[in-house]
């Protein structure tokens, strides 16, 4: 059987009074018990006021860890959300991209096929050119001997 010390008992009751009262000793010295049963009882009372604070703050801590894991729950949905629509977003600019590529890559060789062209008719433009030229000095070489 465990045994009671009585001076950590008075301190017990003492500090009992003290938060019990709030500080108000004086007007219920009075009212506390002096005998041995009384303060026990009162050391019984105190423990079961300490065990049902002890139980409200246990279920506060529980509602706050629910809170906590509601939340974390709420913002990992709402980061998946994002991360979806981000990932879809970046989908959709790559194919615009691989898409705008495609078009000017074609729009290039279009435009190289164009300068080709035109620097075979530039080449065939100058050849005559120089045929007209010649043909020029010829009829003036005639015109002018006769």
């Amino acid at each position: 059987k465990p045994r009671i010390c009585w001076p950590h008992i008075q301190d017990l009751v003492v500090m009992m009074q003290a938060r019990t009262t709030g500080g108000m000793n004086e007007s219920f010295s009075g009212m506390t018990p002096t005998g041995l049963k009384g303060k026990l009882a009162s050391l019984e009372d105190f423990i079961s006021m300490q065990n049902e604070e002890l139980a409200a703050q246990r279920q506060e801590i529980e509602s706050l860890r629910n809170d906590k894991s509601n939340i974390e729950q709420h913002y990992q949905a709402q980061l998946m959300e994002l991360k979806k629509t981000m990932v879809a977003d970046v989908q959709r600019m790559q194919d615009e991209v691989k898409r705008h590529f495609s078009h000017q890559k074609a729009e290039n060789s279009r435009l190289q096929q164009q300068i080709t062209t035109l620097k075979g008719e530039k080449t065939s433009l100058q050849q005559q050119i120089l045929g007209l030229q010649r043909r020029i000095q010829e009829i003036e070489e005639q015109i002018g001997c006769d």
